[in-house]
């Protein structure tokens, strides 16, 4: 503040002549400013943030204060939703891994029996524990699947007739973002559950073709041996036919695994050819061998 040539110092407080330093303090003075503030009625104010309220569709402006509270909620539910994603498959994940572990003493089972390791009785006694637990969390795998699947159909259904309903201007942009990204988002939960259900015996994409060839070896050997090894023929077909359905519940892993080839076949052709860069084959072809490492 300027009085007769003189400033008030911004560290004492008191009246002192224009210059570098404080007469009475002697603390450096400011220096003043270079430019002529901008007239109040000239300066630019900023339009604060608006919100839409749902039920009436007008806007409330948001304050700083608001402002930073929504930015942390933002980062909150997106830390939640990390965490959410591990927690939604959790219950999926605890069927194939039981189911796993299943599947896997089934086959040791048989194998350790071919190789004359068990008696019938003690076999078909043991075999008939591990059949009874892998139907029943196998009808709840199934049964999740076609839950999963009805209501995935549902929301694509809902999200098409959503775009529709928004391309003839029945809903405005702002709602028509807000539900997409609603459906999306359970879309985006449900697929992930589907695909760890899909692999009832965990194992990984890559190695389906090896398990594949075993369980149609073994299935050879139940019936060459079984009888030999005196085991009942109605029990021979009950094994081999367990181990058929094994490999129906494989369809979907055997697809997808020849998907994923199919797809790094394409790739060095288009390589081979001079389409791709050497990076970019290398980088492309390592994208798809880590799918292969995958078990969903």
């Amino acid at each position: 503040m300027a009085v007769l040539g003189r400033v008030v110092c911004p560290h004492c407080g008191k009246l002192t002549i224009k210059g570098k330093y404080c007469m009475n303090c002697g603390k450096e003075l400011e220096a003043p400013p270079t430019q002529a503030t901008t007239p109040v009625t000239q300066q630019v104010v900023q339009p604060e943030p608006v919100i839409a309220t749902a039920a009436s569709g007008q806007t409330t402006p948001i304050g700083p204060s608001e402002q930073r509270s929504q930015a942390a909620e933002t980062v909150q539910t997106g830390e939640q939703t990390k965490e959410a994603t591990g927690e939604d498959i959790a219950e999926e994940r605890r069927v194939v891994e039981q189911l796993s572990k299943l599947y896997n003493w089934q086959i040791k089972l048989i194998n350790l029996f071919l190789e004359g390791e068990s008696t019938p009785e003690i076999f078909m006694e043991i075999y008939s524990d591990y059949e009874s637990r892998i139907k029943a969390l196998n009808e709840k795998r199934l049964e999740m699947i076609a839950r999963y699947e009805s209501r995935m159909k549902e929301l694509t259904q809902r999200l098409e007739t959503l775009k529709l309903r928004h391309e003839v201007s029945e809903i405005s942009q702002r709602e028509y973002i807000r539900q997409k990204i609603e459906i999306d988002n359970e879309l985006g939960k449900l697929k992930p559950k589907l695909a760890v259900l899909q692999n009832p015996i965990e194992i990984k994409i890559g190695d389906i073709p090896k398990f594949r060839e075993d369980v149609l070896k073994l299935i050879d050997d139940v019936k060459a041996k079984g009888p030999q090894l005196k085991l009942p023929q109605d029990f021979v077909e009950r094994v081999v036919g367990n181990l058929n359905a094994l490999l129906d519940a494989m369809q979907d892993l055997v697809k997808q695994y020849e998907r994923i080839r199919t797809e790094i076949l394409k790739l060095e052709v288009r390589y081979k050819v001079g389409e791709l860069a050497h990076e970019e084959y290398l980088t492309q072809k390592r994208r798809l061998e880590r799918q292969l490492e995958l078990t969903f």
